[in-house]
């Protein structure tokens, strides 16, 4: 029997993170600001599948298509935390 953990994809990197920066305005009722920095105990490294994101240019119009990407649930009540991403 595994440990019931998949082994990483090709291009997969994991780390562990050793400080946590949420977010001041973070709301616990609404989930409003739900946004948080890790720091990680030994860095990425780039390549193809990992790299950073470009600072943002200008605000994105409402009704904008966006794609976005974190740890959580899609559903409630929450399940595992898993890596989503998600196309608007």
């Amino acid at each position: 029997a595994g440990s019931g953990e998949a082994p990483p994809a090709p291009g997969e990197q994991r780390r562990r993170s050793v400080r946590i920066f949420r977010f001041p305005g973070y709301n616990e009722t609404s989930k409003d600001g739900d946004l948080m920095l890790l720091r990680l105990q030994v860095p990425a490294h780039l390549s193809r599948q990992v790299r950073p994101l470009p600072p943002a240019r200008t605000c994105a119009a409402p009704g904008t298509a966006c794609q976005i990407s974190g740890w959580g649930s899609t559903t409630s009540p929450e399940g595992e935390a898993h890596l989503v991403q998600v196309r608007g």
